[in-house]
């Protein structure tokens, strides 16, 4: 017991003087352990029972007694520690057929160590060195009560393994077990127990004194890499410093992002986002336009409020009128039909068929239309002449008559409509009489109702001017006989020939 409290002292004296040094910060890596332990060195020669059988003079063991000591060591980041020991063994006793005697004992040495997993809280290690084991044997009785106290000191090899378990990142519970190598352990001794000496020893070849020791005690580990932020990264290495307690951190130190947008996992209220999209500080993803793609993945980002958007976010327009799905209240508009703000197409002259459709805009109100909006005189265009027969001048004038302007009127709209379906073509204005009146009057009186038409059809549209040319042709073109006035009425005409 009395080494039990010594031991228990010990360790207290170990955490009173470390605790003002700078504790270890990486689970006992790149600085200084303090080791304060306790166990049982034994094994210490042969069992006496069976002194008859053997053949080695070693004729004593010495049992499980107090055995304490500390060490101190360094461990490097990646593992590799050296460390030294001192070790105590008291008041241990030997029992011997013929009497007992009490030994104490010392080691000193030093060791290589390798840690496995050094990165972790649970730390298995394995070591291997030398040192000098020393021995005080005192003699309590025997055959004849003469043999001499004994000390005596020599170089012993070991090899073993251990574990540390961290309850802190500075302080551990270390279990050692160790077998320890001593070529030439207590010769000395061993003759003098056996009553042989060296010139008689049995059995050269093995004079080895083996031992074992199982120790437990407490480290404390100071100095070593700086970690601030205690995460397990050491500062120099830390790329993200200043991680909270207990946030879990990959090999730079940073918290971990599992998808990646940015915000790290104990940050993150939407841990699932998609990769790509754009997160706020929360990391949950952002909708700018609200189409219910998020920002960062929508290829269209200011969608209109209401339109219907694809995966890409980009607005879908089903019957192409250029108003989105979801705003358009005329989602089937024909193809090409031109449309107002809410999809639904326009019928500017109200013909019944849709602009952009209509080919011939502009129609006058109650005119019928065929399926491209284009009434008979667009028509007559569209293949090359028209001829009109009621278009009426006062006698022997060029001027026209009300109802001829007011059917001028609609054909200066399908002048303009058939310029704008071709263009470049010319529209030639000829001028037609009858037979009535000699040659050159009539001639002169086609080419001035020709022109009087041009003029008239101009001033209506006047974008036709530079695609509008006269020409008169008096009576040479006659298409009905002249000998009735059936035929002469046919003859007195104005028509306009579509020139490419």
């Amino acid at each position: 017991m009395q080494h039990l409290r010594t031991f228990v002292a010990a360790c207290a004296t170990l955490l009173f003087v470390a605790s003002p040094l700078a504790a270890q910060e990486y689970w006992g890596r790149g600085g200084v352990e303090i080791n304060a332990f306790y166990g049982a060195w034994n094994n210490i020669g042969f069992d006496a029972d069976d002194f008859e059988e053997q053949v080695d003079p070693v004729l004593f063991e010495i049992g499980n007694n107090d055995y304490f000591g500390g060490r101190l060591g360094y461990v490097t980041n990646f593992g590799l520690g050296l460390e030294g020991y001192f070790g105590y063994l008291g008041g241990a006793d030997i029992d011997l057929p013929f009497g007992g005697s009490e030994v104490t004992g010392t080691q000193l040495g030093g060791d290589l160590v390798w840690v496995f997993q050094p990165e972790t809280a649970l730390q298995i290690f394995i070591m291997a060195g030398a040192g000098q084991q020393s021995f005080e044997i005192n003699p309590v009785g025997g055959v004849d009560d003469q043999q001499e106290d004994g000390k005596e000191s020599f170089l012993a090899w070991n090899y073993g393994a251990g574990a540390k378990f961290f309850f802190t990142r500075n302080i551990a519970l270390r279990v050692d077990w160790r077998n320890h190598i001593a070529p030439e352990g207590l010769i000395d001794t061993r003759h003098e127990f056996s009553g042989i000496g060296p010139s008689e020893f049995t059995a050269p070849d093995n004079p080895t004194l083996k031992t074992t020791e199982w120790t437990a005690g407490l480290s404390y580990f100071l100095g070593g890499p700086a970690d601030e932020d205690g995460d397990g990264v050491s500062d120099a290495e830390d790329l993200c410093p200043g991680t909270p307690d207990g946030v879990e951190v990959d090999g730079d130190g940073c918290p971990f992002d599992d998808d990646g947008d940015g915000v790290y996992n104990h940050m993150d209220d939407c841990p699932d986002t998609p990769a790509g999209a754009t997160v706020d500080a929360s990391g949950c993803p952002t909708d700018g336009d609200g189409d219910g793609v998020f920002d960062g993945l929508d290829q269209c980002p200011d969608t209109p409020a209401g339109a219907t958007v694809d995966e890409s976010g980009c607005p879908t327009d089903a019957d192409g009128d250029g108003v989105y799905d979801g705003i358009d209240q005329c989602p089937d508009t024909p193809a090409g039909a031109t449309v107002d703000e809410s999809g639904c197409p326009m019928d500017s002259d109200g013909d019944g068929v849709y602009d952009g459709i209509d080919r011939c805009p502009g129609t006058p109100e109650g005119r019928e239309v065929d399926a491209e909006g284009c009434g008979e005189f667009e028509a007559a265009l569209a293949a090359g002449r028209l001829v009109l027969r009621d278009i009426n001048f006062e006698f022997n004038s060029a001027a026209l008559d009300e109802q001829s302007q007011e059917t001028l009127d609609e054909v200066a709209v399908a002048i303009r409509n058939a310029i704008a379906n071709r263009p470049g073509i010319t529209i030639e204005v000829q001028g037609h009489t009858d037979a009535i009146g000699s040659d050159a009057y009539n001639q002169q009186l086609s080419e001035r109702r020709a022109a009087s038409v041009r003029d008239y059809v101009i001033s209506v549209e006047p974008s036709v001017e530079e695609a509008l040319t006269t020409r008169g042709y008096g009576e040479a073109n006659p298409v009905a006989s002249n000998d009735t006035d059936a035929g002469r009425a046919e003859n007195r005409r104005v028509e306009f020939v579509v020139e490419e």
